[in-house]
This record gives structure tokens, C-alpha cells and sequence, in this order.
């Protein structure tokens, strides 16, 4: 229902409603909208954490060029993260700031996968730790125009995959380019 409606236009007695259960039922176990949108973060950062692990044993960098298609369902499933992003912020302070700390453990994570990737030759050698934060940061803002900017029936898989890890490719080094070009050929 927050994915269709927008997180502010569903209520708690919306949702007892669609689960055909007493609102009373439903605030015993979540007293506030807030205390359920906390519980469905959760459950969404432990599927992306288990994400993580899902393929370790391959190259580095083609884990980094799947995970976008791996990741897309959970980020469809939870869209209303994304698509509400500044209603979440200004009506939920308090679990915006614990959306923020979380998100910025993963961005450090995410960090350490470009410095290896850096280190291993797949990136361009002259890459600053600048530049690798302003990848992370295009990653970001193309993830999120994507799922903001698209209306939800248009939402598409391979385009999103596409689209995501293009913006890695004028950062691979002639080694990384030639990885690159073998996912997408495996891909198509």
C-alpha cells in the first residue's frame, strides 16, 4: 500500500482494513506507522545484506555489475524508500536519521569494494578516493532517478541493470572495460 498510495495517504486503519484485521490488532503490534515503516527497513536491509554474500566466490567486479539485477525486486518491493524519500524525512525524523546511519555503513562497504577493485587494476589507476566517492554518489542518484522518475508499470529489469552499471564504465581501466564487455555480451 505505501508503494501504490505514498506512505503519508495509508493509515494504520487503511492497513487493518486491507488485512482484514481490527486496527486495535494491528497497533498492539505496531503502536505508530512509524514503529511498521521501522520494521519493514529491516527486513529490506536484511535482504539486501543477504545479498552480500550471494556470490562472493566470482570476480569482484562481477559481482559489482550483478548485484544491480539481483537487488532490483527488493528495491521494487520496498520502492516507497525511494519514491518517498522526503515525506519519510520530514514526517519521521528519528528513523530518517537511523536510515541515514545504516545507509552510510553500507556506503563504506561499498567504498572498500572500489578501493579493492581500484587496487586489482579493474579501475582506472589515477582514480582519487574522491573520484570513488563521487561514483558511489552517481550510483546512488541513478538508482534512485530511476525508481522516482519511471512510472512503476514502466519499471524494467535489464534497462535498470543497464542503465545502473553504464555509469561504472568510463571509470574501468582497459582490464575492467574488457570484464565489462564480457557481462553484457553474457547478458544479452
Amino acid at each position: 500500500m505505501f508503494n501504490t498510495e505514498g506512505v503519508m495517504n495509508v493509515t494504520l486503519r487503511d492497513i487493518a482494513s486491507k488485512l482484514q484485521r481490527s486496527y486495535g490488532n494491528i497497533t498492539y503490534y505496531y503502536g505508530t506507522k512509524e514503529v511498521l515503516i521501522n520494521e519493514l527497513f529491516d527486513d529490506m536491509h536484511q535482504e539486501l545484506n543477504e545479498l552480500q554474500e550471494i556470490s562472493r566466490d566470482q570476480n569482484l567486479l562481477s559481482y559489482l555489475l550483478k548485484l544491480p539485477e539481483v537487488s532490483f525486486e527488493i528495491t521494487r518491493k520496498y520502492v516507497f524508500f525511494t519514491v518517498d524519500h522526503n515525506e519519510l524525512k520530514r514526517n519521521f525524523p528519528l528513523f530518517f536519521t537511523r536510515m541515514n546511519e545504516l545507509h552510510n555503513n553500507r556506503k563504506a562497504q561499498w567504498l572498500g569494494i572500489l578501493n579493492r577493485l581500484l587496487a586489482e587494476g579493474y579501475l582506472k589507476s589515477d582514480l582519487s578516493e574522491g573520484d570513488l566517492q563521487y561514483i558511489m554518489f552517481l550510483s546512488g542518484c541513478v538508482r534512485t532517478a530511476y525508481f522516482q522518475l519511471m512510472d512503476a508499470a514502466a519499471y524494467d529489469q535489464r534497462d535498470y541493470l543497464q542503465t545502473v552499471n553504464a555509469l561504472l564504465k568510463p571509470y574501468l581501466s582497459k582490464q575492467g572495460l574488457g570484464l565489462y564487455k564480457l557481462y553484457l555480451n553474457s547478458e544479452l
